[in-house]
């Protein structure tokens, strides 16, 4: 399944384009290195199987707990 395809992805997508509100944004934060996903990009916990793990990330972000 192609992650354009991946309904966890969209999830995700969504969740950081509420965050930033801007694309370009959306598009770094893809493709920059987390240390809570050690050094992975948000999409590779999602390839793993850990769907739950960016939302829940995102999640925190939202609340003020993370960032």
């Amino acid at each position: 399944m192609a992650f354009a395809d991946n309904p966890h992805v969209e999830r995700v997508l969504l969740g950081i384009e509420a965050i930033s509100g801007d694309d370009d944004r959306v598009v770094a934060w893809l493709q920059e290195p987390l240390a809570t996903f050690g050094g992975k990009t948000a999409l590779e916990p999602i390839a793993e199987g850990r769907t739950d793990a960016v939302p829940g990330y995102l999640a925190s972000i939202e609340s003020g707990f993370v960032g």
